[in-house]
């Protein structure tokens, strides 16, 4: 362990998105002075998700509970240090499309550790969530755009930059989109489509 990177690196690491086993330094580090990281976001509100198993740790907001009355005999809620994040149809797709690869690459035990899928995978499981556009360029523009933000979010890594890139979808993706969670969002797009099917009934009548 590099006795350079310290708890602080660590914390302000952990501030600008996950840590993973790979990163040796930093995740020997949480693991030395885990009570001490630990502690410190519990102060902010917040708590360290970690999965040893899986190889990754990441920061979760704390959810308080707010009461009318807390003026007068609580603490204030303490302000939000982590953004909500708010997916977009095609970003919600991809992670429910991630998501259930992986977990079909577990239930399967396919070779080896962990689920690689290529840029031109990715590109062809996305496509058809594009009808709207015919243009073929633009829709890999938009695609490629989606990756890269997945990339920041640390659920994809490139691994490999010939061919456009072979990326590893990483398991933390199953600790931001539980089963429980999954099929809540899979419902939610079904009434949404059955919805729009229904207006373009009335509107063909």
């Amino acid at each position: 362990m590099n006795p350079a990177i310290t708890h602080r690196h660590v914390i302000i690491r952990l501030l600008n998105g996950p840590i993973y086993q790979e990163d040796l330094d930093f995740w020997s580090r949480l693991g030395a002075e885990w009570e001490k990281i630990k502690n410190h976001f519990i102060q902010m509100g917040m708590e360290v998700a970690r999965d040893d198993s899986a190889g990754y740790a990441f920061l979760r907001q704390k959810e308080e509970e707010f009461e009318e009355s807390w003026e007068d005999s609580k603490e204030a809620p303490l302000p939000r240090v982590l953004r909500r994040t708010r997916l977009s149809y095609h970003q919600t797709m991809l992670m429910i499309l991630l998501r259930e690869d992986l977990m079909h690459f577990e239930q399967n035990q396919e070779e080896g550790d962990h689920l690689y899928r290529s840029a031109l995978d990715l590109r062809e499981i996305m496509v058809p969530y594009y009808p709207e556009l015919h243009d073929e360029k633009r829709i890999h523009r938009q695609i490629a755009s989606l990756v890269s933000k997945f990339e920041d979010w640390g659920m994809l890594k490139k691994v490999k930059e010939q061919d456009d890139g072979l990326y590893r979808v990483e398991r933390i993706i199953k600790a931001k989109l539980t089963p429980e969670k999954l099929q809540e969002v899979r419902d939610q797009i079904k009434r949404r489509t059955d919805d729009l099917e229904d207006e373009m009934e009335k509107d063909n009548a």
